[in-house]
């Protein structure tokens, strides 16, 4: 038996080549464990009817397995449609974030026979044992199933506690050597899964109480376990230069951790990044153990610079201080600062847009991600959001092109400005604050004035927003800065792999230069 994932992967920028999805890797690496065959339809640019059914048709699969989340859940409701008015004999089942909070939705608006609600490895086995066998298939725990005319809503099964028992990601699904972090030499690989916090923004509390034993929610590998698989990554992929780890937070458990970096020095011995909390940044002891693995970048949510925003709305109780201060830290031990930054957040004014670059300069941020507040259905913000009644109900499809909340005409604008230009913008205030003091805050004024006035919300802001987007969908630019993108991860990558093997004092400017 045949199942072909179906892989909405689909951003505005025009050199984007799809990332690798560790969540496909492993159901795929599953499947064929249990004798299963298995291919992917990757999507990373919008596709028309016909050029999507002859790419399904050619597959001849006996499952379709759409894994989608909330933003790209219109395109996988589109293309399952696709599938059923073409006439193909093949069941369909929604899979991943946004089908496992909304299952009802998933069904009642869609085409397909099958929901996956949590996680779907032992789920998605046993589906097609019994699909392959010609079985019963209303009664999979983890499955929502329509069947003789009714639907059929399955208990989750519990959380797999032993991720050990999981076979490493099947990166042979992808066309790995093409996808975006690839060419730049990279591979991405997660030691765990689930983060204990509870910020109102993310669907990750909601996530948990899906299952029966959610408070095994935070689970990770061993540490041979996981050495294991990048070794046998990097054995495989000669063009891997760097490591990233896309955990919620890799340094949680302090005693993994430390066994962890130990075990990296010796056995793997490339540059990493990971992210943090930044709590754990600050604590010096957790930099000197990134420090002698090898770590050259640690991304923290900022959020917001604004701590009232910041306390009361994303509920991050931690003060601007302990940002300068981790900043401060990686500054002393050579690791680059990278944040996540949202903007567009309810009841955010100009000002608070100021001070998210404000305390990004502050912190010496090397990095930095910004993306426009999308409220998801079920989350605390989501809720403040329509009760505020400022949802417009409009639809995004990546988190950089607007926002879905009602802002005035010129509010939008200077969100939109402030998240394309977001990196020079910090770099501004950076230059600003190493001028005097009087000719910094002079500089800082007539900046703010001419841009964020009314006639530079008008006028400004709409040109500038105007150039940032045909630059970034013109085919042409985007393969230039894909180009030097790549370029500079692999130099930066090679110039880190040297400072671990000599140790040579020095290379931490040369990093940063």
């Amino acid at each position: 038996m045949k199942i072909t994932f179906i892989y909405p992967d689909i951003i505005g920028s025009a050199s984007y080549r799809g990332s690798f999805y560790l969540g496909i890797g492993i159901l795929s690496a599953s499947l064929k464990q249990n004798g299963f065959d298995t291919s992917l339809i990757h999507i990373t640019k919008t596709i028309d009817k016909d050029d999507f059914v002859k790419r399904v048709k050619k597959e001849q699969a006996q499952l379709y397995a759409f894994s989608s989340t909330t933003l790209m859940f219109g395109f996988t409701r589109e293309w399952c449609g696709w599938i059923k008015e073409s006439a193909v004999d093949a069941p369909v089942l929604l899979g991943g974030v946004h089908p496992t909070l909304y299952p009802q939705e998933a069904l009642d608006s869609s085409e397909a026979d099958f929901v996956c609600v949590g996680e779907g490895e032992e789920a998605l086995v046993d589906l097609c044992r019994q699909l392959d066998s010609g079985g019963r298939v209303d009664s999979i725990a983890n499955i929502w199933a329509k069947a003789r005319g009714r639907i059929f809503k399955n208990d989750p099964r519990p959380l797999v506690t032993d991720l050990d028992k999981l076979p490493f990601a099947d990166r042979t699904i992808f066309n790995y050597s093409y996808l975006t972090e690839s060419r730049e030499g990279t591979a991405f690989f997660m030691a765990s899964r689930g983060c204990p916090y509870n910020c109102p923004y993310c669907c990750n509390h909601k996530l948990r109480l899906v299952y029966p034993n959610k408070d095994s929610w935070v689970r990770f590998r061993s540490v041979d376990n996981l050495i294991g698989e990048i070794k046998e990554v990097k054995a495989k992929n000669p063009f891997l230069k760097s490591v990233a780890f896309y955990d919620d937070i890799l340094a949680l458990r302090k005693d993994w951790f430390r066994e962890f970096t130990k075990a990296y020095q010796q056995q793997i011995n490339l540059p990493f990044r990971c992210n943090m909390r930044v709590e754990l940044l600050a604590e010096e002891e957790n930099l000197k153990m990134l420090k002698s693995a090898g770590c050259y970048r640690v991304i923290v949510g900022l959020e917001s610079g604004n701590e009232r925003l910041r306390k009361k709305i994303l509920k991050r109780k931690m003060s601007n201080d302990i940002f300068v201060k981790a900043g401060m830290l990686c500054k002393k031990y050579g690791i680059e600062l990278a944040t996540y930054n949202m903007l567009g957040l309810p009841g955010e004014k100009p000002v608070d847009l100021l001070d998210t670059l404000k305390l990004n300069a502050r912190a010496l941020t090397d990095f930095n991600y910004a993306s426009i507040f999308y409220p998801f259905a079920g989350t605390e913000l989501y809720e403040l959001c329509r009760s505020q009644n400022i949802l417009t109900g409009s639809k995004v499809t990546d988190y950089v092109e607007d926002t879905v909340l009602n802002f005035s005409r010129l509010n939008k604008q200077r969100i939109l400005f402030v998240r394309n230009y977001f990196k020079g913008l910090v770099g501004f205030y950076k230059a600003a604050y190493r001028l005097r003091p009087a000719v910094g805050s002079l500089a800082i004024k007539i900046f703010e004035k001419a841009v964020f006035s009314r006639i530079g919300c008008w006028v400004l802001c709409p040109l500038a927003n105007l150039i940032f987007k045909s630059a970034r969908e013109n085919k042409s630019l985007s393969k230039i800065n894909g180009l030097l993108k790549s370029y500079k991860q692999r130099r930066k990558a090679l110039y880190i792999k040297k400072f671990l093997t000599n140790k040579k004092t020095g290379y931490e400017e040369k990093i940063r230069a």
